[in-house]
């Protein structure tokens, strides 16, 4: 074989495509897996989560409070073992050898069982204990090569190395010299003398740290810079036209790169970019995500809506939208609800509800667990086995695409599988979240690669390592030059590096290791004959230090010209695109004179209200039947309080004996029901971090629902009924609503009573007379019964009972009516309301549809509502899912 080896090449395609037999160039990985198979030593590797659980078992059965290792351990016992595992690896790969730790005295075989160090001694007794205990790590791999290649040479002829021996770590150096490789030749440009880009390089080469070069526009350099990535990626195309394959194209922040490309007609490039964010490696994180105690609301309504989801189709949308309003699982009136919606979809869909049914409760109902105290690993176990059964079965996908990433996914699955498994053989019974966390992690360390970013026929060269360009090419662009992460530094000290060399454990010097990955970014401008194009980032990011380096070669007055990247932006198909402003705001909208808007059957206070205050929202939201579109969101908040609230009432004053009930028990009553509504409607609050806020809302509504008792008490009440279906008629058609609480005393005088969270809002009302929800349950009330019903509001954050008098309740606080209302009620309330509606619905017989957004616009005489009818107010525009057809005023 002939072969051409790079420290950096794994994955990269900045070489170019010979018809050649047995020519390969490659880089550590791929030179390894040649070896391996050339000299009988290819097997089934382990995944790194195997190797850290093996290096687990080995750290707990040396575990002591003497080791170093001990307190780390303790507490995360697979992110210390993980840690170690890497220092161990990289002294293997660096030199260490299993020959100095197995067998001979100790301060001959294992010079680190002397060091100074205890944490060096510490590894050192480990590694005399993990003697075919723990799978090879490359390291090791190498030192079998080695070994191997004494007795029987790899069939390679030619073996060129791009970097020089000495740049390798020990372990392959070793394994390098037995190929004979040849080293790289020195360095030179690619470019032709007398050229800008031609005297950078040499400058480069030359190391010169003087300012020497000045710029001129011969189109050997060019450097461009855009406002956004999506910019820079679009100024490319006209650069990526031409000669692809004598074309390089270094990204290392690939970014949208690609779908600009291929939005601009151009060959898909292939860049993978790996991510664990793929959705097929979203499931089993989501899944697991549910096994810990408290019910995590946010991740259970991720798990539902995802597209790769166990549970079946038919009831994951009817589940999320009840978590969405009634965050909580369980028995209770929303759960049991949904419950029956989903039987009769599955009837209606000819689906099995049993099994449906079955899968719920599986897949959400099921247990959860302390995250500290750990779950079961049998109960993990088959969790992850049912999760992997769905994904095989969805390997039969016929899209090859879509196979790809349910493989991903069923891999992933079957690796953290495997772990759980190696630890129960190991002893253990539970895994706590944190350990389960950092063995999610290492199974998905690599991420996923997207199959529909293949490379496609015309694409140029591409890498995302400078260090990758090895090859010289007419023509290099180097988009989006930002910073990289810099090499870290040694987490041992000074004295400990020292043992390490005495160990035989050549760690490369931090200053070499900055030299090499400097002269590596070097590459790409080298690497370049005729042209090379630099892209900076945007302004404010962070540039490249080669950048930086280029810059400072510039006499002072000739520095690089950098252009604006729109200025590549010159296809025929981009014209320039008149300014059109955005519809600006109208108090008046007008329909055809051919279009009618008949009266609606029925209308309810929601209704009534938009149709009175706010016309251009009713017209939207009833006769256009405009819907805004659903995204679906826990409830939480203010909105989360209302709700539990009136849920918790509602609950009380069903029972027989909410009247009778003695205050102890109550008491009894309160706590457990309480707890029972918030875990099935708002366990959103019993999440990490919220236990403040559960135990105000707890005290808030024990103080609120007393208070109504002592309100219902004092003014001798009978009877109390929630929601009560009200039917009655206005002068447009049939009204209807639900009154919160209808009360009765034993005269048979009513009242009924609104419940809000908040109270200074419906205070005003009362004191304004323009509680109009009320008078609308009222007069339904009055048509009923013959008589008008007592009003007033009940506040539940505050447990105040809220009235223009005390008729009807003798401790309600008596709201003061303003002077010019004080002698009207709630008849004179329903007569300016029915003189409002007319005046709208005439407005909307003429064609006449009102915008109201705010107070201050100045109104004509002809559009001011008449005097006897409804004062104007401005609903809440937070509440308005129409505010942008209303188009766009000047504060926008």
């Amino acid at each position: 074989m002939h072969l051409q080896v790079g420290l950096l090449l794994d994955g990269q395609r900045g070489h170019a495509h010979l018809n050649e037999l047995d020519a390969l160039t490659t880089g550590p990985l791929g030179l390894l897996n040649v070896l391996e198979t050339q000299l009988g030593l290819l097997r089934q590797e382990p995944s790194g989560a195997d190797r850290v659980l093996q290096f687990r078992e080995l750290l707990k059965k040396l575990d002591g409070p003497e080791r170093f290792y001990h307190q780390s351990f303790a507490i995360d016992e697979l992110g210390t073992a993980s840690t170690l595992l890497a220092w161990r690896d990289q002294w293997h790969l660096h030199g260490w050898k299993q020959g100095q730790v197995h067998g001979g005295t100790d301060d001959e075989v294992n010079p680190l069982g002397s060091a100074s160090s205890r944490r060096l001694r510490d590894m050192a007794d480990l590694e005399t204990h993990a003697h075919d205990k723990l799978a090879p790590g490359i390291g090791e791999r190498l030192a079998l090569v080695d070994d191997a290649l004494t007795r029987l040479p790899a069939r390679i002829s030619h073996l060129r190395l791009l970097e020089h021996l000495s740049w390798w770590p020990l372990a392959w150096q070793k394994v390098l010299r037995h190929l004979s490789p040849l080293e790289p030749s020195q360095s030179v440009g690619s470019a032709a003398p007398g050229t800008l880009l031609g005297d950078l390089q040499r400058a480069l080469l030359d190391n010169d740290t003087g300012s020497r070069l000045r710029w001129r526009d011969d189109g050997s350099l060019k450097v461009f810079q855009a406002e956004t990535g999506w910019l820079a990626a679009r100024g490319l195309t006209p650069l990526l036209t031409r000669d692809p394959q004598d074309t390089l194209l270094c990204a290392p922040n690939v970014g949208v790169l690609d779908e600009v490309l291929v939005a601009a007609h151009l060959p898909r490039q292939g860049f993978k970019e790996p991510s664990a964010l793929r959705p097929a490696l979203q499931v089993l994180p989501l899944v697991l995500g549910q096994m810990w105690a408290p019910l995590d609301l946010y991740g259970l309504l991720q798990f539902l809506t995802h597209p790769i989801c166990p549970v079946p189709r038919v009831a994951r949308l009817r589940l999320s939208e009840m978590l969405a309003r009634s965050p909580g699982i369980g028995h209770g009136p929303a759960w049991d609800k949904t419950m029956t919606q989903i039987e009769a979809d599955c009837e209606k869909d000819g689906r099995d509800w049993a099994d449906v049914r079955e899968r719920i409760a599986f897949w959400v109902e099921h247990e959860r667990h302390d995250p500290v105290q750990g779950a079961p690993l049998k109960l993990l176990t088959d969790r992850l086995h049912a999760l992997a059964q769905y994904l095989k079965g969805r390997l039969k996908d016929p899209d090859p695409a879509r196979q790809l990433a349910f493989n991903s996914g069923l891999s992933q699955t079957l690796t953290v599988q495997r772990a759980l498994q190696a630890l129960a053989l190991q002893g253990e019974t539970h895994i706590s979240a944190q350990s389960l966390q950092t063995l999610l992690a290492q199974a998905t360390a690599q991420g996923g690669a997207n199959p529909l970013l293949a490379p496609q026929v015309g694409s140029c060269r591409t890498i995302t390592h400078p260090g990758a360009a090895t090859e010289a090419v007419e023509k290099v662009l180097w988009w989006q030059m930002k910073a990289p992460a810099l090499v870290g530094a040694y987490p041992w000290s000074r004295a400990e590096i020292a043992d390490l060399r005495s160990a035989g454990i050549e760690l490369p010097d931090m200053t070499d290791l900055l030299a090499r990955e400097a002269w590596h970014w070097l590459r790409p401008i080298l690497a370049a004959r005729a042209c090379l194009v630099l892209v900076l980032p945007p302004q404010g990011e962070e540039v490249h230090p080669v950048w930086l380096r280029i810059e400072s070669l510039f006499e002072k007055g000739h520095k690089p010209r950098i252009q604006p990247m729109e200025a590549l932006l010159t296809d025929a198909a981009l014209q320039p695109v008149e300014h059109q402003p955005l519809p600006a705001r109208r108090r008046w909208w007008g329909l055809p004179a051919n279009v009618a808007i008949p009266r609606r059957e029925k209308e309810s206070f929601s209704s009534l209200e938009t149709f009175l205050f706010n016309p251009f929202l009713w017209v939207l939201k009833y006769p256009a039947r405009l819907s805004p579109s659903s995204i679906l969101d826990v409830s939480d908040g203010v909105l989360l309080y209302g709700n539990l609230s009136h849920h918790l009432v509602e609950r009380y004053v069903q029972r027989p004996d909410s009247l009778t009930m003695p205050d102890q028990a109550f008491g009894q009553w309160f706590d457990p029901e309480f707890d029972a509504l918030v875990a099935q409607e708002g366990a959103v609050l019993l999440m990490p971090g919220r236990q403040e806020e559960l135990v105000s809302l707890r005290r808030r509504l024990k103080v609120a629902l007393q208070q109504l008792r002592q309100q219902c008490r004092a003014a001798g009440v009978v009877s109390i009924t929630a929601e009560e279906k009200l039917e009655g008629q206005f002068s447009g058609g049939a009204i209807g609503g639900s009154s919160d609480l209808l009360v009765t005393r034993e005269d048979g005088q009513q009242a009924i009573i609104d419940m809000k969270w908040g109270s200074t809002t419906y205070e005003n009302k009362l004191a304004q007379n323009r509680h109009l929800q009320l008078v609308l349950y009222g007069e339904i009330v009055r048509q009923r019964t013959g008589r008008w019903p007592h009003l007033a509001y009940f506040s539940l954050s505050r447990g105040e009972l809220l009235s223009i008098d005390q008729q009807f309740f003798p401790q309600a606080r008596v709201v003061r009516q303003k002077d010019e209302v004080a002698q009207e009620g709630p008849a004179h309330l329903w007569q300016r309301f029915l003189v409002s509606w007319q005046w709208r619905r005439q407005q909307l017989d003429q064609g006449q549809i009102e915008v109201v957004l705010s107070e201050d616009e100045d109104i004509s005489p002809e559009e001011a509502p008449p005097e006897d009818g409804l004062a104007p107010e401005v609903l809440n525009l937070a509440y308005n899912d129409y505010l942008t057809l209303a188009g766009w005023g000047d504060d926008q």
